[in-house]
């Protein structure tokens, strides 16, 4: 355990995830100031932004207070299963006879999981965008395979369900675990 104060620990947890005060700010509704007043130490942030902090640094408010230093960022990466789920539709169209319409939405399919794992990996995007574009996409194969958009065969479908379960399993997880984290002991 070292000893870090709480602005200390919150100037680590920023720059763990590659962002600048200004982000973070925006991301919090306060300015920019105000999150260089927190790091310095000048002032402290409330109960409730401490709150909204730690549920933003996806912590309980009792390992945010904690004087423990934080993991390097690697190990604050969140788990996504982008590759995964690029691999099946990859599999799905280089292993399916398709009409050309349906191939192209296959292309259009693997640039747009390719950009999020690109986004993700470089963190271009914040998480709760990517996990809002994951969900979008997977409802989207839900409702082509569902609808049996440009005549898909029996395969092509279980390929894009497949794909669309593979993107809502990591954040059904994270639903799942806030939920359990918030409930009283």
């Amino acid at each position: 355990m070292s000893d870090l104060s709480l602005g200390s620990r919150l100037k680590q947890l920023r720059k763990a995830r590659g962002m600048t005060q200004s982000q973070l700010a925006d991301d919090l509704f306060v300015s920019r100031k105000t999150v260089s007043s927190w790091e310095t130490g000048r002032n402290q942030p409330d109960l409730q932004t401490i709150c909204r902090l730690a549920s933003y640094y996806q912590l309980t408010v009792d390992d945010l207070l904690h004087q423990q230093s934080v993991p390097c960022a690697d190990d604050q990466r969140p788990i996504t299963w982008l590759g995964p789920a690029l691999a099946i539709i990859l599999m799905g169209r280089l292993g399916f006879v398709a009409l050309p319409e349906m191939l192209v939405l296959s292309d259009v399919v693997v640039i747009a999981l390719a950009w999020l794992l690109v986004s993700w990996w470089q963190r271009y995007m914040h998480l709760r965008t990517i996990r809002w574009a994951c969900s979008l996409l997977a409802v989207t194969f839900i409702v082509a395979a569902g609808l049996n958009l440009f005549k898909m065969d029996f395969g092509l479908q279980l390929i894009y369900l497949a794909a669309a379960v593979t993107l809502l399993i990591p954040i059904a997880g994270t639903a799942l675990i806030k939920k359990i984290r918030s409930r009283p002991t």
